[in-house]
């Protein structure tokens, strides 16, 4: 039914109903409902003409019958034509002729401009499920001759002014992005600042990065073959050895029959192509010109009959170019290089002759690295290589990068404090928006920064010493001038006015003694005011206090525990007994898949034990920050809508009060969780977990995606927690800072926390008597021992 119709069968529902309108309302809904159809939501219908009838004060019992009757009005017969409540309702008597309307009022114009936005937007947002990919802009000053478009045999890179926004938000602003070859840069920045953002700019070619550089991302090998095996998977990582294999698997097959060399030809196509994309002025329309005549070449090639085109030399070419690819290739060497990298990262041998489908996302993620290491691409980028790794994994992998990717440029964005200082020799801070570099590690950059910030306090108390003593002397002059009407004192005042304004800088940041043509540009000052740089301020975390239990025993009772899957004919777990009091800080140690997990799980009762028993006290609440919990979060709602669901009765007010106890705060409460970082989502989750306010913590890998000062904000927290910890981590530096912390000697409580570190080991839990660097050099011996590395 058109939408005249519509607007002819409103008008009588009105005169059923009995409902007077006045003539310019009347008027109004009739040019409005002429824009909508008959195949709208009744609901869209009533939201945009409800208010006329509400201004006309009729019923709301009434309202409601009204729609109800011109909703059932509107369902369409078996034939296509819609029925209608009343067969005798008037034509269009009181409407406007379609093809002469009547004159509206701004009012009225204005009221059906909103509508139709209204309609409009309620037609368009059912097409619309997901979000808009992200609009990425990254550009970067290009040199007069183009060396980004240029292939040189320096693996360097320096490139000037680099912006890069996302959706309109600036993440780099005129940054100077520079990378020498065979250094190995860490890369840290606050969750949100854009590290993994300019890592896919860098390795996508969104910025113009120089051609003859291979730039690796480990993200761009996380897509894989479910069909081929773990070790097949890694070697097919290496494009260029794997398409000389192809191509002489079928020469070697159709031997006799070459085929045509269209490969090579369209790798030519491929390369102009992008070399008249990123030229320009005068070179780029030679660039354009030469890929015009490469398409021509390769489409005229294309109609050849290969047995008249292809001549013996050039068919002896082809093959002879193929064979020599193929006996420079080592394949004893390339999957010797493959099972080491893969059994150094915690791969067993069944695992490596595996196919892909069988295997999880924790080691699919692993798979990807792998496939980094093989490569071995000119500049390596890896964001988080530590996640889903353990601990021997972790010291592997950091010997293989220190002692077997010489030459290559690395850049690692990590929150594991010790391999980041292990590996990395020079620091990029991104921060401010902009790349700040320093030639040590991480922990030398916090050492030098705090000493920087030391010595600028110092600066700043003794120029504020000079700056009130120049002023007493400027005000006590100019005082005993005016009293004596000595004209020399006011040339003292001149003069000290001078050294006041000179106060600033003494040195540059090199040491160097400050000099006028040192700093360039317009000033308003003499020099160079000191400048503190401002510590980055992260959100601090608050535990609620648990309530009182008063029970003085162990809130955990482990007993000659043992577990067996249902699908394994042996125990996981065997003969464990272990206790947990009230104040405990209990850690567990030991590779993946050795049972920690397990243990846990059976502790906190998401699994029970096959024999024995785990006895955990009536009233005790259990906060169990599993591996996976993060991932069993509502992705479509929001962290107020999810908390809500799993605490019904909570108003707004109280999920916001509470998500800012773990620094979540603003309009972040109010986006999608999909649309969250992984830190954000951690702390979402962690905040889920605290609001029962448990009396025991267990926490199984909580600092993965956690950027480096919100571990410090989670360790002063957890440090303050007056409930028991069970902790699993492979953080050297989170374990060490929660286990091994200083011990408050003021501290007059009563209450002794017992700190304890137990190796899961062939299904049994012994207690580790040394510290975590013990155990770290222990396992170090085994890495190096065995034949991973």
């Amino acid at each position: 039914m058109s939408s005249n119709s519509l607007a002819t069968q409103f008008k009588a529902h009105l005169d059923d109903f009995q409902i007077s309108l006045e003539p310019s309302a009347l008027n109004y809904l009739t040019s409005m409902l002429a824009v909508m159809s008959m195949s709208d939501k009744a609901k869209d219908i009533r939201d945009a003409t409800e208010m006329f009838l509400e201004e006309a004060e009729v019923d709301p019992e009434k309202i409601n019958q009204f729609y109800i009757t011109l909703a059932k009005g509107n369902v369409k017969t078996s034939s296509g034509t819609s029925t209608s409540v009343s067969a005798s309702s008037p034509s269009t008597d009181n409407a406007p002729p379609p093809d002469q309307p009547k004159p509206m009022s701004s009012i009225e114009a204005r009221r059906m401009k909103r509508a139709q936005k209204k309609a409009a937007a309620a037609a368009a947002s059912p097409s619309q499920p997901t979000e808009a990919e992200p609009k990425i802009v990254a550009t970067a000053q290009q040199s007069r001759f183009h060396r980004e478009t240029l292939e040189t045999s320096s693996k360097d890179i320096d490139m000037q002014t680099v912006n890069i926004s996302v959706n309109n938000l600036d993440l780099l602003v005129d940054a100077h992005l520079r990378l020498k070859e065979g250094v190995r840069y860490g890369l840290v920045g606050q969750n949100g600042v854009g590290k993994t953002m300019l890592m896919e700019c860098m390795a996508d070619n969104i910025l113009a990065m120089p051609s003859n550089l291979n730039i690796l991302h480990i993200a761009q090998l996380e897509t894989f073959d479910e069909t081929t095996t773990v070790l097949n998977e890694v070697l097919g990582a290496d494009k260029a050895c794997t398409k000389a294999l192809r191509e002489y698997e079928v020469l070697h097959a159709i031997l006799g029959n070459t085929p045509q060399p269209t490969s090579s030809s369209t790798t030519r196509v491929i390369t102009a192509q992008q070399l008249a994309l990123k030229r320009s002025g005068t070179r780029g329309h030679d660039a354009r010109q030469a890929q015009l005549a490469i398409e021509t070449e390769f489409a005229a090639l294309k109609i050849q009959d290969p047995q008249l085109y292809i001549s013996s030399d050039m068919a002896t070419e082809l093959i002879t170019d193929v064979f020599d690819k193929f006996t420079l290739i080592n394949f004893d060497a390339r999957k010797a290089k493959a099972r080491k990298i893969l059994r150094g990262l915690g791969f067993e041998e069944a695992q490596v002759d595996a196919r892909v489908q069988t295997l999880s996302g924790g080691w699919r993620m692993q798979i990807a690295l792998a496939k980094a290491l093989f490569v071995g691409p000119d500049i390596l980028l890896l964001d988080e290589p530590t996640n889903h790794l353990d601990l021997p994994a972790i010291l592997w992998l950091q010997e293989y990068l220190m002692n077997e990717t010489t030459g290559l440029t690395l850049v690692i964005v990590s929150h594991d404090r010790a391999f980041l200082n292990a590996v990395t020799t020079e620091t990029i801070i991104l921060r401010d928006k902009m790349l700040k570099y320093h030639a040590g590690s991480f922990a030398d950059y916090e050492s030098t920064s705090e000493e920087q910030r030391v010595r600028k306090q110092a600066l700043l108390d003794v120029q504020a010493k000079k700056r009130a003593k120049l002023v007493a002397s400027i005000q006590h002059n100019v005082q005993q001038a005016r009293a004596t009407g000595d004209d020399k004192r006011l040339g003292q005042v001149a003069s000290r006015k001078k050294k006041l304004e000179r106060l600033g800088m003494e040195k540059t940041e090199d040491g160097k003694r400050f000099k006028v043509s040192y700093w360039a540009g317009y000033h308003t000052s003499a020099r160079a005011e000191i400048e503190m740089e401002k510590a980055l301020k992260t959100a601090s975390i608050k535990i609620p206090d648990p309530p009182p239990l008063r029970y003085h025993g162990s809130v955990f009772t482990v007993k000659n525990a043992s577990f067996r899957y249902p699908t394994s004919n042996k125990d996981t777990l065997t003969n464990v007994s272990l206790d947990v009091g009230p104040h405990a800080r209990i850690a567990l140690l030991g590779p993946n898949g050795c049972g920690k997990t397990t243990l846990l799980n059976m502790m906190v009762g998401v699994t029970q034990p096959t024999t024995g028993e785990v006895y955990r006290h009536p009233s005790l609440r259990i906060g169990y920050f599993s591996q996976h919990v993060v991932d069993q979060l509502t992705l479509t709602r929001t962290p107020i809508e999810e908390m809500r669901a799993r605490h019904p009765g909570l108003s707004e007010q109280e999920c916001r009060a509470h998500f800012g106890t773990v620094g979540v705060s603003g309009n972040t409460v109010l986006r999608k969780i999909a649309n969250l970082s992984g830190g954000q989502r951690n702390r979402i989750a962690f905040a889920i977990i605290l609001y029962d306010a448990p009396h025991v913590l267990v926490i199984d890998e909580i600092t993965n995606h956690l950027d480096m000062g919100t571990v410090e904000r989670l360790v002063e927290a957890l440090e303050g927690f007056e409930g028991a910890l069970v902790l699993v981590s492979h953080d050297v530096w989170f374990m060490k800072q929660l286990m091994e912390g200083e011990e408050d000697v003021d501290d007059e409580s009563e209450v002794k926390e017992e700190r304890a570190f137990y190796v899961v080991r062939n299904g049994a839990v012994k207690r580790w008597e040394k510290d975590m660097d013990g155990y770290v050099e222990a396992v170090m011996k085994k890495v190096r021992k065995s034949d991973k590395y």
